[in-house]
């Protein structure tokens, strides 16, 4: 009787792993047409470990491609396909706004940036916080912003020239100077980073997006990567991490949104334009929504923006040609004196076409993603509703099929010449999506283009950047949230009167 027993229990044991398996494990190819590299797949996760490095995303969107740029694949147990043509990128964007639910991926970025982030709702949610949050990036009122983001890049630059060595990694300075950008113009505080390497605030932000790359990406089937209840030294830091950054939040939102009830005194900042728009449109938000977007606007002010910065200011560095073009631009708008303000920031064409260049090459966020709502047909494929449609934004921005031969080379020039006829119009915006795309782009992408801009002046109008000829690689291998420089990114910075005496 025992053994009849535990005989039922292992068949059934059995048929309950088989039945397992077959539901998620499996990687079986499911559109029929389209390459479905088996051999990237592992089971239970699909791609995901290709999908941590630069390497292995390259062998699945670039060499499993098919010569339209699209490849089948399993991520996790999920259906999927990738599109890199600039013609199917916009088809994508322009069919869903629904990015779905992720459950692993949404769980850990809930954990840090809560479950109220204009980048996690859905549907009707997210139109209606969307439409409040894009009313704080109005042009009034980053007009407004310019003075704040002008001081604090003067005073990274003056951190920058008084370092104690000819060359610095520069990037960490840069995530403190996004930091104390958007304290400052985010809910007017000053949050001090360059002034302190040692920031709590700066420690706690970099520690919790290093652990949604190492809970997503690196270690995704380790069970302490997603039981954040486990008593570890790692989940008390997080906690800790997340008690620092909410704790400050929260204070600072308190005392505004009463002050927004009570004074007539109203702020140059983002939480005020926020709290503006709330009351204009008759939906306040509480202290809890405002808190989980400020959140986010930290994140990606922090990591993506300083990665943006990070590239630009290399590109410059090894490409004097560039640089000198930019400053002469920058000398006759702005000169070397001159206060910076918004209408000039307008002015300068050929540093915009340097940023978005660097952009291309080097886009921040290497990833995005939509959930079909319905059938989409792409080019001979009808892709079945419920596939995850993935969008690798590094390579769609490096794709020979939107951008011709010279696609890997640095050449702002390409964003002022007449566009040649390869797409069509409504098509060639979306050869370039470092910003994503579509209705649920990045809401502060004009925000980060000042941003980047008056740094670029700040910078460029007093001294010229080079690049140390023994400095390590700065090509990105590890694959998280947003792509860093592995070696970090050694530059020198010299006062152009030295350059020129």
């Amino acid at each position: 009787m025992e053994g009849s027993v535990m005989s039922a229990g292992a068949a059934i044991l059995v048929i309950v792993v088989a039945y397992v398996y077959h539901r998620y494990g499996r990687n079986a190819p499911f559109l029929p047409g389209l390459p479905f590299p088996a051999g990237l797949h592992r089971p239970f996760v699909g791609v995901a470990v290709e999908m941590s490095t630069l390497e292995g995303m390259t062998r699945l969107f670039v060499d499993a491609a098919d010569a339209n740029g699209m490849v089948s694949f399993r991520l996790l147990s999920q259906p999927s396909v990738a599109v890199t043509r600039a013609d199917h990128v916009r088809q994508v964007y322009m069919a869903t706004t629904n990015r779905g639910p992720t459950p692993i991926i949404d769980m850990h970025m809930q954990a840090f940036l809560g479950d109220r982030s204009v980048s996690l709702l859905m549907r009707d949610e997210w139109k209606l916080h969307r439409r409040l949050v894009s009313r704080a990036f109005q042009w009034q009122n980053l007009a407004a912003m310019v003075p704040a983001m002008a001081s604090i890049a003067e005073t990274f630059t003056n951190v920058w020239r008084g370092a104690a060595t000819p060359s610095i990694d520069v990037f960490p300075l840069l995530k403190r100077l996004a930091l104390d950008t958007i304290g400052r113009t985010g809910f007017g505080y000053d949050m001090g980073a360059l002034r302190d390497a040692a920031n709590p605030m700066a420690s706690a932000l970099d520690f919790l997006v290093n652990e949604i790359n190492r809970r997503c990406l690196e270690q995704p089937l380790h069970p302490s990567s997603h039981l954040y209840w486990l008593p570890t030294r790692t989940n008390r830091r997080h906690a800790e991490a997340v008690s620092t950054v909410r704790t400050t939040l929260h204070s600072i939102i308190q005392a505004r949104m009463m002050s927004h009830a009570t004074s007539s005194l109203r702020h140059h900042d983002l939480l005020e334009a926020m709290l503006e728009a709330a009351s204009a449109d008759n939906s306040p938000m509480d202290a809890k929504t405002l808190a989980d977007n400020v959140v986010t606007f930290f994140f990606a002010g922090s990591d993506t923006t300083s990665s943006a910065m990070a590239y630009t200011l290399f590109l410059l560095a090894t490409h004097r040609d560039v640089q000198a073009k930019a400053v002469a631009e920058i000398d006759k708008v702005v000169g070397q004196s001159s206060p910076i303000t918004y209408e000039a920031m307008q002015q300068l064409p050929y540093v915009s076409a340097v940023l978005t260049e660097a952009l291309r090459l080097y886009a921040p966020a290497p990833f995005t993603y939509r959930h079909a709502d319905s059938d989409l047909v792409l080019g001979d494929h009808v892709v079945p509703a419920g596939t995850l449609l993935a969008l690798p934004m590094w390579f769609i921005n490096r794709s020979p099929l939107n951008w011709g031969d010279d696609a890997a080379e640095f050449k702002p020039e390409r964003h002022l010449a007449a566009d040649c006829d390869r797409f069509a119009a409504k098509d060639r915006a979306y050869r370039f999506v470092s910003f994503s795309g579509g209705p649920r782009n990045c809401v502060g992408m004009r925000f980060a283009q000042l941003e980047a801009t008056v740094l670029l002046t700040t910078i460029l109008r007093q001294c010229i950047v080079t690049r140390p000829s023994d400095a390590p690689s700065v090509e990105p291998t590890a694959v998280g949230i947003s792509i860093t420089p592995e070696g970090g990114m050694w530059l020198s910075l010299t006062p152009r009167a030295a350059v020129s005496a």
